[in-house]
């Protein structure tokens, strides 16, 4: 079968790409294409005569995509990724046609679900489905100096935390709770990887606490890069208000890292929903929204004991694609 995933942009740093990517190598009974939604029109007789399912991803892209599907008659799939709490407005709506006007509907979290509004709810019923995310655990990476390239002292404790700079993943928060730590233990350092509109709010705050010495800010890093940060760092941090399912949160667990993540539902619901104990897969969960649990939590996983004998086969790319590979072959039957 030939699958288009429709998506804002394409980005090989990008969930869509990486799924793509791998089941293309790895399945077969998909062919998978990425198209930018900037393409739709260049491509739209290809999409009307050879593709068999069309999967969005982004929800300007999947809407744009639905309004052309009045004429191309397509069975279509959309994902929800993200939280309906941090949609704007205009994506709010748009998510709404999305749900009347796709053929199913995925949550790569059971709390997407739950959050949304009954309306939307009910207008889904019994075409949606939840498949949790899974991740490359095989994934081989090429293994580099990460700590020589970012003049990372190897005495040094490193706290890692890969993610956007945007709201859901509490970074003036998680900055608040390491002043502390680092006033008791100055070896103590909060490596921060990625981007985003709170770049310059959280400069400033990083400013006014007075860690620059202890923070390091390294913007955007190669995936492979990341990879190397989780077999070698002390701990891996993710204390977001909000997630979908985090694919760094899964990452860290496949590489047998320490970890701490909020006690919101996005990351205890997949360790429950595969019967798995928190502290043998080394994950410590504390409350995001308050910045002594935080610190509190971050000093006790650091003294923890890193366990490595656990299997993450629940976690695979593997395991998720042969549930879409299910679902795309009942939509077509």
């Amino acid at each position: 079968m030939k699958l288009i995933y429709m998506v804002n942009g394409i980005s090989k740093t990008s969930i869509p790409w990486r799924w793509a990517d791998y089941f293309n190598a790895r399945s077969t009974l998909m062919n998978i294409k990425l198209l930018s939604v900037k393409r739709i029109a260049n491509e739209f007789l290809s999409i009307h005569k050879n593709i068999d399912i069309v999967h969005g991803h982004h929800i300007k892209a999947m809407a744009l995509f639905l309004v052309s599907n009045v004429l191309l008659r397509k069975k279509s799939v959309y994902t929800v990724h993200g939280s309906y709490l941090f949609l704007s407005n205009s994506n709010a709506k748009l998510l709404k046609f999305i749900f009347r006007f796709s053929d199913k509907i995925i949550f790569v979290n059971k709390m997407l679900y739950d959050v949304l509004p009954l309306a939307m709810r009910d207008s889904i019923s019994g075409k949606y489905e939840i498949i949790l995310n899974g991740v490359e655990t095989d994934y081989i990476y090429k293994k580099s100096d990460v700590y020589a390239k970012f003049n990372i002292d190897e005495n040094d404790i490193i706290c890692f935390h890969p993610a956007r700079f945007v709201p859901e993943k509490n970074h003036i928060r998680l900055l608040s709770a390491f002043q502390p730590l680092i006033e008791k233990n100055p070896k103590i350092k909060l490596v921060l990887a990625g981007d985003g509109k709170l770049k310059e709010e959280i400069d400033t705050h990083i400013s006014k606490l007075g860690l620059d010495n202890n923070i390091l800010r390294l913007g955007l890093i190669e995936r492979d890069e990341v990879y190397n940060f989780l077999e070698r760092c002390d701990l891996f941090l993710m204390p977001s208000v909000s997630e979908g399912l985090n694919i760094a949160f899964l990452e860290a667990i496949s590489m047998k890292s320490k970890v701490l993540v909020s006690n919101i539902e996005q990351f205890v619901y997949p360790i429950e929903a595969y019967d798995l104990d928190s502290e043998e897969i080394n994950v410590t969960f504390v409350n995001p929204l308050n910045e002594s649990a935080i610190s509190e939590g971050i000093s006790s996983a650091l003294k923890k004991e890193k366990n490595f004998g656990y299997d993450c086969s629940d976690f695979s790319l593997e395991t998720m694609m042969h549930k879409y590979e299910n679902i795309y072959k009942k939509l077509l039957d």
